[in-house]
């Protein structure tokens, strides 16, 4: 009985965490291209829906290229639901604590961070299933998306965005303008597309690790995948307008050629890594980074370098934050066994 408890728990919280990281990752895909009017709010968050659930299809259906990678992390039986239910609901508390405060971080970070530390306190408390070679590929994936990603958004888009001002400097601004928004729109679809290729492959993931460790075969797969990608869909329409306004208006004001460069270099790099390279890359960490590198390249003076080392600071707060989290209360779980 206990089994199916733990089981349902984490099911309810991967559901929860599905609709909450929908709704707050959002302004990631349509920020730029609605304050850029290339796209109404209504259009904009209905667009991101369906293309969100088009790649959340997608994710489910090639999960094998990141599924090792956390099975390894999680023990059989009861502790690994455990593990897995704290790492959610840690990852869940962040997501909503950070939307509160209206900035950006990586909830696919924060829930592998906090599965993680608590995967690692079992390992040194109890069960020592883990091995070197088991945390490797966890550690490599966060220091590229940590590191790798953001300098190289942001090298990209202010590369990008050089020789496409010098190239449009004696055109009319309202035909670059009319360019850059029908841009915005494609890449706003783009990047919805790579975010629920990205949480489609890690929340699957989850949901078959719970059911496998509890041997409730008798749950149909398709059921757990299509629970997922609806709730994905769905949460897309509560979105996060205090990080709308972040995007958009904190790190700097971007016109509309630079919006959509940011938006491209984003869209570029979540797709690149999630069909090309398979590295899990955030969204929110690429974004940033490509406002940061195409505001750059418009007036670097009007960039708020402050607001940005801020949402940097979080960016990294978010893994160890919910690695620690995630390893006390294991701790407390084990001692108490």
């Amino acid at each position: 009985m206990g089994t199916f408890l733990l089981l349902a728990a984490v099911l309810i919280l991967t559901a929860a965490f599905s609709f909450v990281v929908a709704g707050r990752d959002t302004p990631n895909a349509v920020a730029l291209p609605i304050a850029a009017g290339a796209l109404t709010p209504g259009t904009a968050l209905s667009m991101t829906a369906v293309m969100r659930v088009v790649g959340a299809i997608m994710g489910v259906g090639s999960i094998q290229f990141f599924a090792a990678g956390f099975v390894a992390l999680v023990p059989e039986g009861d502790i690994g639901l455990v593990v897995t239910a704290i790492g959610v609901a840690v990852a869940l508390a962040w997501a909503l604590f950070t939307w509160w405060k209206g900035v950006l971080v990586s909830s696919s970070h924060a829930l592998t961070a906090a599965i993680t530390g608590g995967a690692v306190a079992v390992s040194v408390l109890g069960a020592g299933h883990l091995i070197v070679d088991d945390l490797s590929p966890v550690a490599i994936n966060l220091a590229l998306s940590l590191i790798a990603s953001p300098v190289l958004a942001v090298l990209l888009a202010w590369v990008v965005a050089i020789p496409l001002t010098w190239l449009t400097k004696n055109v009319a601004p309202h035909r670059v303008a009319y360019s850059s928004r029908g841009t915005l729109a494609i890449t706003a679809a783009a990047n919805a597309l790579g975010h629920g290729v990205q949480y489609g492959q890690r929340l699957y993931i989850v949901a078959l690790m719970s059911v496998t460790a509890a041997g409730a075969d008798a749950i149909p797969h398709w059921a757990l995948a299509w629970t997922i990608i609806v709730l994905l869909g769905l949460g897309t329409f509560v979105t996060a307008w205090r990080v709308n306004y972040t995007l958009t208006r904190r790190i700097t004001v971007l016109d509309p050629m630079h919006s959509a460069i940011a938006s491209s270099t984003s869209a570029l790099l979540l797709l690149v890594g999630s069909f090309m390279l398979h590295i899990p890359l955030s969204s929110s960490i690429t974004t940033v980074a490509a406002i940061t590198g195409a505001g750059t390249a418009q007036n670097s003076g009007a960039v708020r370098w402050a607001q940005v080392l801020r949402l940097m600071t979080y960016f990294l707060m978010t893994v160890i934050v919910c690695a620690a989290l995630g390893f006390g209360l294991l701790s407390l779980v084990m001692t108490q066994l």
